[in-house]
């Protein structure tokens, strides 16, 4: 049997970056779908994908809305020329022999992150052709993330250059400051930096929550002139993250990617030809 290397492709990213990059003109739509049925076709010539899909945004309201109803709600629509001309890119990937999903009440991340986890738990590989940084939280042995403006994948040393953090933290990472591109506020007055320093020291949300409780504790039980705790310096940030607890746990929730939507296909679909 031979292994899965499949080839997820964040539709709309796509489409708005070279739309926004070089094709704002509305009367030159037919060359923005040229330029992505060659964006991705060169993305095929790279990787050599056995399976490949775009995924799109059904752009209706999903389970994040319900949850936060002012998810997203500072962000720019999808201009209208692409929604109206959405049959052509599709018309254009098919062409190539890459078939499109989407599923309603879930954005493309979830769908995406569905299918990378689920090829990579029966030993297969995903590669995410994306520049959305929610993907970076799945990067694993199995799991990548290729930028496909700079050419180039995204790999761990970047997530600990850019943030200071190690993979598996970033969701906590924006549980705390929050994620403003969503509209996600976080736990009030608790910023970038905060956020990285009580994660480099704790490890995690939990371990935040649980040190704050156990700091909260001590105040009753410290006499004065007892030394105090190591982490004295960390009372006053963990002081907030307790108090906005619930707040800071609903983040968690928003900035997880679902890796359980009920998709209703077979890989088989996306299958691409030998030779």
């Amino acid at each position: 049997m031979s292994v899965i290397k499949i080839l997820l492709v964040d539709g709309f990213n796509l489409i708005r970056r070279i739309f926004e990059a070089n094709h704002r003109d509305e009367a030159d739509i037919s060359a923005c779908v040229e330029s992505c049925g060659r964006s991705l076709g060169r993305a095929l010539l790279t990787h050599h994908p056995s399976h490949a899909v775009v995924v799109l945004e059904s752009h209706q309201k999903t389970w994040r809305h319900l949850l936060y109803p002012a998810y997203k709600g500072d962000r720019k629509p999808t201009p209208e020329v692409l929604l109206d001309n959405l049959d052509a890119f599709i018309e254009v990937f098919q062409s190539l022999g890459v078939p499109s999903i989407k599923v309603d009440g879930y954005e493309a991340d979830d769908v995406v992150s569905t299918l990378a986890v689920g090829v990579a738990n029966n030993g297969g590989e995903a590669i995410i052709l994306s520049t959305d940084k929610g993907f970076l939280s799945l990067l694993n042995d199995r799991i990548k993330v290729y930028h496909h403006f700079e050419q180039r994948f995204v790999t761990s040393a970047d997530v600990l250059e850019k943030f200071d953090l190690g993979v598996d933290q970033l969701l906590d990472y924006w549980s705390l400051c929050g994620d403003p591109g969503n509209n996600i506020k976080g736990v009030p007055g608790v910023g970038k930096k905060t956020s990285v320093q009580l994660l480099q020291e704790f490890g995690g949300l939990e371990e935040i929550l649980g040190k704050a409780k156990e700091m909260a504790i001590e105040d009753f039980e410290v006499e004065p002139d007892v030394p105090k705790s190591p982490w004295e310096s960390f009372r006053k940030p963990l002081a907030r993250v307790l108090k906005h607890e619930q707040e800071a746990l609903a983040c968690r929730l928003l900035v997880t990617p679902k890796i359980d939507v009920e998709l209703g296909v077979n890989l088989k679909m996306f299958r691409r030809p030998k030779g």
